[in-house]
Formats: structure tokens, C-alpha cells, sequence
């Protein structure tokens, strides 16, 4: 099961302490939303937090952090600990300016960053290991938009791919391994749950295609969402606050200040 499957589940398409660096005036919060994570015959495993925050006119951060609770905070030492993206508003759109994640290996703490300088029309991948200088990995040309799971979510909710009718499919570039990656969205009908998304995606060396289903609300929220995991059975992500939703005004929607796109040091 790749590391990332939560996002994956419950953003759609989608705990440590010390803060990362964003920027120094307190952010306007804009939404919290809080998944509870269930796994088979276990009803809480984990609780999640997706937090949009606003920096700076146009310039927004979103962040997808948690914790395992009960016996399964044994098992936190493996799981990513927080994603990260810092975003601008650029023409009807988020545009994705770093994302990171943050994560324990080999009892280091290890931040890796993945910088989009969209003026050289590059993706570079960045690691750094208990406070030491990043390193490098690897640097690619950006051919096109390429989406991390966060910037790609709230693109959907601002309506940035045009309309999704039923039957219809979307496919996206996401992060690269460094090879290119693509997703694919399959738009079903209404039910009683919502608005129901199939999402096929092949891990990076996997010949299998892993699905997962997702149920949306009218403000293209995810209340619910699942896939089959081996030897467990289901894996699914439910919505424990959608009175939270953030029905209007999501964005300031104010030009970024910016004025180019570059990657963040």
C-alpha cells in the first residue's frame, strides 16, 4: 500500500510538532475540515485535519495533517506526519508554488520539498534530514500543469477544470517520481451519499492499478471515501464536520503580488 493512500483517499483526486516555514503574520483560516480514517472492522484509526489558510492576498497554504489514535499511534513512526502546498491564485487558479512533506526515517526527521519554478519551466525534488542543508534529488523539465493532491483538490472545488457532467472523466498530471504521473477521474451519478467519483491511479513501479471511490458533496468536498486494502478490507475517510464547508468565498481570490512564479528557496 503506497505511503500516501490517505491523502489519496480523502482528497479526492487527497503531526509533527514544529511548524514549517510559511510566513511570519498570523494566516486567515479559511476552512478546517476533519476526517475520521477507518480500517475494516476498526471504526477509528486516525483523525485528520485539511486546513486552507491565507497568507497573503493570493498567496494561500493548504495542509493535511493527523494522528493514529489508540493502538494505532504505534504505527505513526511509518506515515507521513504533514503535507503541505503553498499556492497562488493565478488566472482563475491555483498555481503550486512548493509542496513538502514531512515524515520520520530511519528515526530522522525528514522534510522533502518539491520547488516548481514555473519562469525555467522546471520541478525540482529537494530532501533534507534533521535540520541538515537539502540535497538535491533530481530536477525535470514542468511540461504543462502538474498538480500535488492539495493544489489539485481545491482547483476542483474553485471549478478550475470546467464542468464535470456525469459520465464525463478528467485526467491530470501529479507529481513526478521523477517519471511522469497521471490520474484519471471517472464523474458518476448522484446517490444518497453524494456525488460519486471513481479514481483509478498506478503507483510508480506497479503493474496493478489501484481504485478508489469517492462520494462528493455539492461544494465538490469529499464526505466520504474508500478503497479495498490486502488482508484489511476497507480503507475509507468520512467527514466529521461538514457544517464546516466553506459554501462561499473560499478565496479572497486576490491577484497574486507576486510578480512571477518562482520557486521558493
Amino acid at each position: 500500500m503506497p505511503t500516501g493512500v490517505l491523502l489519496l483517499l480523502v482528497l479526492m483526486l487527497q503531526i509533527a510538532p514544529g511548524p514549517l516555514r510559511v510566513a511570519a503574520a498570523a494566516p486567515d483560516i479559511r476552512e478546517n475540515l476533519e476526517y475520521q480514517i477507518s480500517l475494516g472492522p476498526w471504526s477509528d484509526v486516525a483523525r485528520v485535519h485539511l486546513v486552507l489558510k491565507e497568507l497573503e492576498p493570493g498567496h494561500y497554504l493548504a495542509e493535511f495533517s493527523g494522528a493514529a489514535q489508540g493502538m494505532w499511534q504505534l504505527l505513526s513512526r511509518w506515515l507521513p506526519e504533514r503535507y503541505q502546498t503553498e499556492m497562488i491564485h493565478r488566472e482563475g487558479r491555483l498555481v503550486p508554488l512548493v509542496y513538502r512533506e514531512e515524515f520520520i526515517s530511519q528515526g530522522k526527521r525528514v522534510v522533502k520539498e518539491y520547488r516548481f519554478d514555473h519562469e525555467r519551466g522546471l520541478l525540482s525534488l529537494w530532501r533534507q534530514a534533521d535540520g541538515s542543508d537539502p540535497v538535491k534529488k533530481w530536477e525535470v523539465p514542468l511540461k504543462g500543469p502538474v498538480y500535488d493532491l492539495l493544489t489539485l483538490f481545491y482547483n476542483v472545488r474553485l471549478g478550475a477544470f470546467g464542468p464535470l457532467p456525469g459520465g464525463a472523466s478528467l485526467r491530470v498530471m501529479v507529481l513526478s517520481t521523477p517519471a511522469p504521473q497521471e490520474m484519471v477521474f471517472v464523474i458518476g451519478g448522484n446517490t444518497e451519499v453524494g456525488r460519486k467519483v471513481m479514481m483509478d491511479y498506478r503507483p510508480p513501479d506497479s503493474k496493478t492499478v489501484d481504485q478508489y471511490f469517492i462520494f462528493l458533496s455539492p461544494e465538490q468536498v469529499p464526505t466520504l471515501a474508500w478503497t479495498r486494502v490486502v488482508l484489511f478490507g476497507k480503507l475509507a475517510g468520512r467527514l466529521l464536520n461538514p457544517g464546516e464547508i466553506r459554501k462561499e468565498g473560499l478565496l479572497a481570490l486576490s491577484p497574486s503580488p507576486s510578480p512571477g512564479l518562482k520557486a521558493q528557496p
